[in-house]
């Protein structure tokens, strides 16, 4: 048999409006079962009151006991119209007096209610006849005439009629049919409809089959999906918009990365045909290896970055963290500068206080990346600042490493990209040669290691400000 985790949805809704419909319908209908019987059994009782009234009034007809032993047949007459209805009477003593046929077995019922109260208030009590079945039975005492100290003990029994068993069997048979076809009927046409509610669904799905990686830039109709569904078709397309950039943006890191490894092996293999091409001095021949080996060692850089980048991807760089000094940080970094700043004309000034949590060799690695850019685009002459101080100011943990110069800066439409990998502003690749694109994505990806952030700010022609922010 299927298990229900393998039906399909519909189907499950199916069976369990079914099971529901058979409880409901189930509990209802032997409630309505259970009514019908009780109403029955209150007619029932009402004819055995009934003749036991019409039994007293006859009785206080007679002038005497030895009247009712000689003229018995008004009091039959009563019962012989009540089918399964018997009746005795019994003296004060206990004696028999006189029976309806069957009626002799009747006991004497403790119950029995005085002379003077009405029927209604007589206790009717479950007995069982002869034959074993089931009936109803009540004892009151009655007087015989008018005389006082007649009294008598009159009890009635009826015996349940089988025409009523009869009824009450067929009802519960066709009850039970009953639920069962709408417990059916329910299932199927519950599955109809559910099945029906869940068409756009399939139409959701069938569009969702036919976004592929040359087609991810479909997306799924929000408006055309049940209102149940449409946090998750929005979540999808939200989905479907990240792979879509992810998907671009490997395209291009693919692009660059082969644009960028096509140059110095293209340098390598042009020089070395060049020199080959004829012989050459020992000389021209150790020229072109010391060019060689520069292309080797950029070559090795970039293999060093993309290899970092990857294991920070995948989580695979362990860090060390310790506790540094910020101002010792960030001097021991602008000293390692002082040579190439001095080369370009300007001057390295650092801000800093408190200390931080991090991994030394990373953090001097993202601070030296922003610090080498800086110096890179700096106008000469001018001043770069680089600051570090605690948040604690602000109730947050954490330590902040600002990196400020004045130069061209960064054209707004350039920011929101340029810590992707291999992406640079100048489109004309001049430096080439002394820049991968890599460096501000390590900056990002060494921050994001130690669960922190990057921002960026540039006004064209002014300031420019990196700024990071270790937790």
């Amino acid at each position: 048999m299927m298990s229900l985790r393998h039906m399909s949805l519909a189907t499950r809704l199916g069976v369990f409006f079914a099971v529901l419909a058979m409880v409901v319908f189930g509990v209802s209908g032997l409630h309505l079962h259970e009514s019908l019987s009780m109403q029955l059994q209150k007619r029932d009782d009402s004819t055995l009151l009934d003749a036991v009234d019409q039994l007293r009034h006859y009785l206080e007809e007679f002038s005497g006991v030895d009247a009712l032993r000689a003229d018995p047949h008004l009091l039959l007459d009563v019962v012989h119209g009540h089918k399964g209805m018997v009746f005795s009477i019994r003296g004060d003593a206990g004696a028999l007096l006189l029976a309806s046929p069957g009626g002799d077995v009747l006991e004497a019922d403790d119950s029995a209610i005085d002379q003077n109260s009405p029927p209604n208030n007589a206790v009717i009590r479950d007995w069982t006849v002869f034959d074993g079945g089931p009936g109803r039975l009540v004892s009151l005492w009655s007087r015989v005439g008018n005389e006082r100290d007649s009294r008598v003990l009159l009890t009635v029994a009826r015996k349940d009629p089988k025409e009523t068993k009869a009824d009450l069997k067929s009802h519960l048979e066709d009850l039970m049919w009953t639920i069962l076809a709408g417990a059916f009927t329910t299932a199927l046409f519950s599955y109809v409809i559910v099945r029906r509610g869940l068409r756009p669904l399939r139409v959701v799905a069938k569009s969702a089959s036919e976004i592929t990686a040359q087609r991810l830039g479909g997306r799924l109709k929000v408006d055309d999906a049940p209102l149940e569904f449409r946090e998750m078709v929005h979540a999808f397309n939200l989905m479907l918009d990240r792979l879509e950039d992810s998907f671009q943006r490997l395209s291009q890191f693919s692009s660059d990365l082969a644009h960028d490894l096509r140059t110095p092996i293209s340098n390598l293999m042009v020089e070395t045909q060049v020199t080959l091409g004829q012989r050459r001095s020992v000389q021209e021949y150790e020229e072109l290896l010391i060019s060689n080996v520069e292309e080797y060692e950029r070559l090795t850089r970039m293999v060093e970055n993309m290899l970092f980048l990857a294991n920070a991807d995948n989580a695979a760089v362990m860090l060390r963290k310790e506790q540094l000094s910020g101002e010792t940080e960030l001097k021991r970094i602008a000293d390692y500068f002082e040579g190439m700043a001095e080369e370009a004309g300007i001057i390295i000034d650092v801000e800093a206080s408190g200390s931080l949590l991090a991994d030394a060799i990373l953090f001097r690695r993202a601070v030296s990346n922003l610090v080498a850019n800086a110096i890179r685009y700096t106008t000469r002459g001018a001043v770069m600042t680089i600051r570090g101080h605690a948040r604690g100011d602000r109730g947050d943990s954490g330590f902040v490493v600002e990196v400020i110069n004045p130069g061209v800066g960064i054209p707004p439409e350039h920011l929101s990209r340029i810590f992707d990998r291999f992406y640079r502003v100048d489109t004309s690749r001049v430096d080439s040669h002394s820049s991968f694109g890599l460096g501000l994505a390590i900056v990002k990806s060494i921050v994001a290691l130690h669960g922190g952030n990057v921002q960026a700010e540039s006004i064209p022609n002014g300031l420019t400000s990196f700024r990071l922010t270790f937790r």
